[in-house]
């Protein structure tokens, strides 16, 4: 077994964009795919919505599977491009095929379809995140570079937030919403930067650090997983997180859009949703340098929560639009947070991995994350729609007094309700910035016997 060696060449500024620089295609197309897409779908095809919501949760059981084998096989791989590059080069061209389909659907698809697309694109993201995630987390060990790697991350995804949500008012064709023609746009857009910007970063980012590989069994890294204390809460905090995070923008399209009738201004909710996303991810890096990653974390969950609760108090009206940008830039600015603390936190309990099994699963910790974002935002988007759908709503009728009502309680309270339990254990967390330096330290001491999987 080797000993860990530093990467070649310093953590510059430079090498950081183009690390991060994938992410800001992804971001164009995988949060729409579960904010956008089903009311899309819904609108203009002929699948109900509760069938649109169970697809959303049938496909992540198929993620459960393929997810954590990413994972696993990624920190085993050897190759003369390194662990982690042939994946994230893999993972860009079969996302690229999957988003022209899923992102320009005919009206007279079905259901299989729209499975069958989604099952691909989310194959592909896979692939491209786990992968590019384990690579940044081989890039540093120090409680500061994991923030600074995290906050290039969260600052080229919230711009591919802002790119998306700018669309509609940016091309010179469409209605102004995201209509089939926009969708049609965007598709391109992403399929031509996405292999791109990952053939930048395998250009330009060296591979990090690497190890030696010890041949240990699958069942023997989920069992070490579930025996991580810091991780098991890691996991706990993100499940909430998401939860919270994806009924909220599962169902905020379809309740600004139907229940409030401000279908003609979701381009401006959203946009204003990305900029204070964007401008929040350097203050955000900030905070979690003064107040710890974790503490961060739960101060943005309680912002985020008390922006949604508010939402809930508005008239359903188009009067209420401009309290309404005020709640979502609130709302944004607090859950900016998500977009820096998690990724930098990851890192910290996958030294702590290292330091207590001398075994490196950035990779497979990644994946289970990756696999626990897919099925938060997704699971949760699919749960709300079936319940909105099984309370009578339809994007082609008006919306009934009842079905407004049932809104307000999964859309915006029981979001609430998630986040301010995510708060509760962010705050609790066991890897601080003292106990980690006392990890990296061990590491260090011991890297000669450090093994990967």
């Amino acid at each position: 077994m080797n000993e860990l060696r530093p990467s070649s060449g310093p953590l510059t500024f430079g090498r950081l964009g183009a690390y991060a620089a994938p992410a800001l295609p992804l971001a164009v197309v995988v949060f729409p795919s579960y904010a956008i897409l089903p009311g899309f779908y819904a609108q203009h095809t002929a699948i109900p919505m509760a069938t649109i919501g169970v697809i959303l949760i049938v496909a992540r059981a198929f993620d459960a599977i393929v997810d954590p084998l990413i994972g696993y096989l990624s920190d085993r791989t050897r190759s003369r491009w390194g662990s982690r590059k042939p994946w994230v080069l893999a993972g860009s061209a079969i996302l690229a095929v999957a988003i022209l389909q899923l992102y320009a659907p005919a009206p007279t698809v079905g259901a299989a379809y729209y499975l069958g697309w989604f099952l691909l694109f989310y194959f592909g993201y896979s692939l491209i995140e786990i992968a590019h995630k384990a690579w940044g987390t081989d890039l540093a060990r120090s409680y500061v570079e994991r923030s600074a790697i995290a906050m290039s991350l969260a600052f080229a995804f919230a711009l591919g937030n802002f790119a998306f949500a700018a669309a509609p008012l940016v091309f010179p064709a469409g209605t102004g919403t995201y209509d089939a023609e926009i969708l049609s746009y965007i598709a391109w857009a992403t399929a031509i930067a996405l292999p791109l910007c990952a053939g930048g970063a395998l250009l330009f980012v060296p591979e990090g650090k690497t190890v030696e590989t010890d041949k240990v069994r699958y069942i023997a890294t989920l069992r070490d997983a579930i025996r991580n204390g810091p991780l098991l809460r890691f996991l706990s905090i993100f499940l909430f997180t998401g939860l919270g995070q994806g009924i909220f923008y599962g169902l905020i399209y379809l309740y600004v859009s139907f229940v409030m009738q401000l279908n003609a201004l979701f381009a401006w909710v959203l946009l204003t949703d990305a900029a204070v996303t964007l401008v929040s991810v350097p203050v955000w890096y900030r905070l979690v340098t003064a107040l710890q990653k974790h503490r961060a974390w739960a101060l943005g969950m309680l912002i985020s929560a008390a922006a949604i609760l508010g939402i809930g108090f508005l008239p359903t009206e188009p009067a209420a639009f401009p309290v309404l940008i005020v709640l979502v830039a609130l709302r944004a600015f607090g859950a900016g947070v998500i977009t820096v603390a998690p990724n930098a936190l990851l890192g910290d309990v996958v030294d702590y991995e290292l330091m207590k099994r001398k075994v490196n699963r950035a990779a497979n910790f990644h994946a289970l994350v990756s696999l626990a974002t897919k099925c938060t935002a997704t699971i949760g988007g699919g749960v709300g729609l079936i319940l909105v759908g099984l309370a009578g709503f339809d994007a082609k009728t008006p919306v009934t007094e009842d079905v407004a009502q049932t809104f307000q309680y999964v859309a915006l309270l029981l979001p609430t309700v998630i986040l301010l339990v995510a708060a509760g254990l962010a705050v609790g967390f066991p890897l601080d910035r003292a106990k980690h330096e006392i990890v990296r330290r061990r590491i260090e001491d011991g890297g000669n016997h450090v093994s990967t999987v």
